[in-house]
């Protein structure tokens, strides 16, 4: 009986022998996970870091739209649409409004074809939508992309933006929320006697001052330059500006 059991049993050295063979398949495919996890984890930074190195473009305009004109169609407050017109536009920094054909009552008819708005946006140097540019390579200039928001006969509308438009020397100086509004400044042209009947044109501008409103009658010499919460009145160098 002891013969017979000792004969059946394996060496204890072929258990140990399978248990190591065992262990380096087990080494092997686990180290081959590893390497595949790796290389999926790279390629899917490769794919990122190539999106993250193309710059942001510019996207077509769409239609005009008449969401947000305050007064539309007739008695339209273009400086309340202001925040409107932010919406149509990937450029953060206001630059300029400018007005025409704006009524004693501070507002625009736009059933005429002499009465629309300019809103003019802006990016700071290298920000926003950029010119299109292979991935991976610098862009050849900085950029100042700029974008105008029309407002006119049909709703308003973004025009086409302009991705390669130099910055200005002096830098990208964005105008605050108006504190002004063109009824308040037809108030001030009343007073100095210009026709309430006239159409007026009226731009929001930097000038050399700061942020300032042009008050003029096309065609006349009616013409005044206010700071922009209209309390000062500016004259001269001070008043110097205009909206790009």
């Amino acid at each position: 009986m002891g013969e017979g059991t000792g004969s059946s049993s394996a060496p204890p050295s072929s258990f140990g022998s399978a248990a190591s063979e065992l262990s380096r398949k087990r080494d092997r495919l686990l180290g081959l996970v590893i390497v595949a996890a790796s290389f999926a984890v790279c390629l899917a930074l490769s794919f990122w870091a190539k999106e993250k190195s193309e710059p942001e473009t510019s996207e077509p305009p769409g239609p005009p739209t008449v969401a947000g004109i305050v007064g539309y169609p007739k008695e339209v407050d273009a400086v309340e649409t202001l925040k409107a017109a932010r919406g149509l536009t990937r450029r953060k920094a206001l630059r300029g409004i400018v007005l025409e054909g704006v009524s004693s009552a501070g507002t625009l008819d736009l059933s005429e074809a002499t009465a629309r708005a300019r809103f003019v946006f802006q990016s700071e140097p290298g920000e926003g939508p950029q010119p299109p540019r292979e991935p991976g390579t610098l862009p050849k200039r900085v950029t100042c992309g700029k974008q105008n928001v029309v407002l006119r006969t049909g709703g308003m509308v973004a025009e086409p933006d302009q991705a390669d438009h130099p910055c200005p020397p002096g830098g990208v100086e964005a105008l605050p929320e108006p504190q002004c509004s063109a009824r308040a400044l037809w108030k001030l042209a009343r007073r100095r006697h210009i026709p309430s009947e006239s159409a007026a044109r009226i731009e929001y501008y930097r000038a050399k001052a700061g942020p300032a409103w042009r008050f003029e009658v096309p065609g006349t010499v009616h013409r005044f330059m206010m700071y922009g919460d209209c309390k000062r009145e500016l004259s001269g160098p001070e008043a110097q500006g205009s909206v790009p």
